[in-house]
């Protein structure tokens, strides 16, 4: 028995050699050189991958392991037979190794390794010479219609080659199945391959451009979505005395305040307690209530608050029917559409909530490339029902009902919202998160782009503003605060049109509003920061006040730095990042875009099946990349035990 030519007791010999020693796998690798990396030495020790025999070599010396041990595993038989175990091992899920076979076999299999290699084989002599090394493996054999699809003549031109062909079947099996064990095992269990490959498919969009057109959803106007954040309009009527008795309190706090005169603790507690109570009852978006040390509202707000309590004369409370009606009206045109395609999962709080999902779902539906496909979308901001159940139940049939869910990753993100994209990734569902960012074209700002580069082009960058600055960075400032810099002393430069054309593209994505009565303290600032932005909206190029210009400059970076955070947050670590599919035991997860042109190429693409997909391996999983957006969207993890225990409880049983 020849064990001692396994590369996994090799490579327990060097793994127990250096531990002995107390190197880790940094410092040998850094000790060796010779292009040794720690990823060389931690294949090596798994038995995964031999090195070059020069590398090993030196390894095997560096660690005093015996020659006997490690030279028959730099002969080129050897060394090619090796390789090719470790991608055979990659094809069937599972170790494969000639370790428990004497070395006549060995030198048997070693032979037709190479013969498969060396020689110009047709596809069916391929085929059968490949079945025939599998039984040395003990390995269930492939179909000739698995064999056709992804490995043929032509995968035995080189090892590189085979190696290519693995990864190529793996960017498929990965999306289907658990482990590629099972993958394996599910694509050679018969000869309808197609069928189980069906998911996989490209397909054209035309059955998408046959439809009818959808033009039976009445658009809402945004200055009237807020109204479908009321309660029904005839119990606003009913409440009526109330509600100006509250809407009359709230008016007369905002006088005092521009009169420099309100102290609310003059009031009495009795009073303050009556109208505290009324702004619960009335859900009032006021933050603080009127006993809070933190009751702070500006002039604007409370005005604003006032109106939202109650709509200040009979028209409002018209237009507020009239809105809600033409919103009930969709929703049973929601209900019984002939198709529901596109969820769009999303919160809101607030009137700037409304208008950024408003805003979203209508350029991305009115886009060149997903205008013609008539796709059916629900958007909730144009949706309205009293009921909360009855609001939960519709939001969940057209959960059911779409292939593809929307979500809209805002300021605040919510429970529901989370439990809508979670439920449709579980479905095995395609998730695409938008995450807002900063575009100022004219003054060549785009912070995707922008997070994107590396430490030396955000130094370079800054430096063409702020030289003082890069002098005197060391290690410790990390990307993130260089790319609020730049995005500072950019802004900084900025001219006033260019803020305008900000504010009026960003305000309710980034809910200005809610961040200047957050931050801004002096409440005349306020009045003057609401007023400019007002104008902005409007588009007009107001002149940027020079008191509230520094203000804009860090509510802009600060808000643009945080949207940043949460798409890599999304990408790499959200809970929402990852969801087992309940039926197959397959890691799906979320696209994450920046743009409404990003998020419409990748709809696009889901839909005729035309993703730009690669696989990546590290030394814990196998991970399918979407290329455009740098979003793992299926993972198989290198774990044993996990692999085998998704194995054994998603495994579905063999035809």
């Amino acid at each position: 028995m020849n064990t001692f030519f396994s590369k996994e007791l090799l490579g327990d010999l060097v793994k127990a050699t250096r531990e002995h020693r107390n190197i880790t796998q940094q410092d040998l690798a850094k000790s060796i050189g010779k292009g040794v990396n720690r990823s060389t030495i931690a294949h090596l020790e798994q038995g995964l991958r031999i090195p070059q025999p020069e590398q090993l070599e030196y390894i095997c010396h560096f660690l005093d392991i015996p020659k006997k041990y490690w030279h028959p595993l730099v002969d080129p038989k050897s060394v090619n037979r090796l390789d090719f175990e470790s991608y055979l091992s990659e094809l069937v899920g599972l170790p494969v190794s000639l370790s428990n076979q004497d070395s006549s076999i060995i030198e048997v299999v070693d032979n037709l390794i190479e013969d498969i290699f060396r020689n110009t084989y047709t596809t069916e002599q391929a085929y059968h010479t490949f079945c025939r090394i599998l039984v040395f493996y003990d390995i269930y054999k492939t179909t000739d219609a698995f064999f056709a699809r992804y490995i043929t003549a032509e995968g035995f031109k080189s090892l590189l080659a085979f190696e290519n062909k693995v990864k190529a079947y793996q960017k498929e099996a990965i999306r289907l199945f658990s482990s590629f064990e099972e993958a394996y095992l599910r694509l050679n269990s018969n000869n309808d391959l197609l069928t189980l490959l069906r998911p996989l498919e490209g397909s054209s969009d035309e059955h998408y451009r046959k439809r009818t057109e959808w033009n039976v959803i009445n658009n809402i106007s945004d200055e009237k979505l807020p109204y479908l954040g009321y309660i029904a309009a005839s119990r606003v009527k009913q409440e009526d005395v109330e509600r100006k008795d509250l809407s009359d309190f709230l008016l007369e706090l905002a006088d005092k305040i521009k009169k420099g005169k309100l102290n609310i603790i003059e009031y009495s507690e009795k009073r303050r307690s009556k109208y505290d109570s009324l702004l619960r009852k009335f859900n009032s978006k006021i933050e603080h209530g009127l006993f809070s040390p933190l009751f702070s509202p500006s002039a604007e707000t409370l005005e604003r608050e006032a109106k939202f309590i109650r709509p200040d004369d009979g028209t409002n409370i018209q237009e507020m029917e009239q809105t809600q009606k033409m919103a009930y009206e969709n929703l049973t045109n929601y209900l019984s559409a002939d198709f529901m395609d596109v969820y769009v999962a999303t919160s809101m709080r607030s009137d700037a909530d409304f208008i950024s999902v408003n805003n979203f779902v209508k350029s991305l539906f009115d886009h060149e490339d997903i205008r013609p496909l008539k796709l059916r979308y629900f958007n909730p901001t144009q949706s309205w029902i009293e009921d909360r159940i009855a609001k939960g139940l519709v939001e969940a049939l057209m959960l059911k009902r779409a292939d593809f869910c929307i979500y809209m990753a805002q300021k605040e993100d919510t429970f529901g919202k989370d439990s809508e994209a979670s439920v449709s990734l579980g479905q095995g569902k395609p998730v695409i998160v938008y995450v807002p960012k900063l575009l100022m074209p004219d003054e060549k700002i785009d912070s995707e782009v922008m997070s994107t580069w590396n430490r030396v082009t955000l130094l370079d960058s800054i430096s063409l503003y702020d030289k003082d600055f890069v002098d005197n960075v060391d290690e410790s400032v990390d990307q993130e605060r260089l790319l609020g810099k730049l995005l500072t002393v950019m802004l900084e430069k900025a001219v006033d049109l260019s803020f305008c054309k900000a504010v009026a593209l960003h305000w309710a994505d980034f809910d200005l509003y809610g961040e200047v009565e957050k931050r801004i303290e002096d409440k005349a600032k306020v009045t003057k920061f609401t007023s400019w932005m007002r104008k902005a909206i409007a588009g007009e190029n107001a002149i940027v006040p020079i008191e509230i210009k520094s203000d804009l400059i860090n509510m802009l970076v600060a808000t643009t730095i945080n949207f940043g955070k949460r798409a890599r947050i999304f990408k790499e670590v959200h809970p929402l990042a990852l969801q087992v599919i309940l039926s197959t035991g397959v890691l799906n997860g979320i696209l994450v875009t920046r743009s409404v042109e990003s998020c419409a190429q990748i709809m696009k693409g889901l839909i005729t099946g035309t993703l730009d997909l690669a696989l990546e391996v590290d030394s814990n999983n196998y991970k399918l990349i979407e290329k455009t957006t740098q979003s793992t969207i299926r993972v198989i993890s290198r774990h044993k035990l996990l692999a085998n225990s998704f194995s054994a409880f998603y495994r579905r049983s063999i035809l």
